[in-house]
């Protein structure tokens, strides 16, 4: 069955199982719960600052597991409730700059709902990491 995108509950639940599952994959280090955090809940400032592109290039460019783990599932999720291919991986910021194969509307599209989708991962990550939350705002 294809994701409803008009539910509501299709993309709190997918980012929810997402972050649960990489919660729990790296339970025991401290440092990198709190960097996964950060990323989540700063996800929307800087794609809203920034766009889907720069996003994406900052994946690339970025060295700190934590940090990378949120951006590599915003994307994955973003590809999966978009339907739109390559998004995720080392192709996506090849999908994102080619104005033949995208148009700018397109692109437009994907940022108001990756926005969408960054506010999620914002809300679930204060749930989901509640006990390394207040160890991360502290050190910002």
């Amino acid at each position: 069955m294809e994701p409803d995108l008009i539910d509501p509950r299709t993309m709190s639940a997918e980012v929810y199982r997402l972050l649960a599952e990489l919660r729990a994959a790296h339970g025991s280090d401290r440092r990198r719960l709190k960097d996964q955090y950060n990323q989540a809940v700063q996800t929307y400032t800087y794609l809203a600052t920034w766009g889907l592109l720069r996003l994406k290039a900052e994946e690339l460019a970025m060295t700190k597991d934590g940090w990378t783990d949120i951006v590599k599932i915003f994307f994955r999720t973003l590809q999966k409730l978009s339907n739109t291919p390559n998004l995720s991986g080392t192709g996506g910021l090849v999908t994102l700059s080619n104005q033949s194969s995208m148009s700018a509307e397109t692109y437009l599209g994907l940022t108001g709902l990756g926005l969408k989708l960054s506010r999620e991962f914002a809300f679930w990550a204060s749930a989901i990491y509640a006990d390394v939350k207040a160890e991360a705002e502290q050190e910002q």
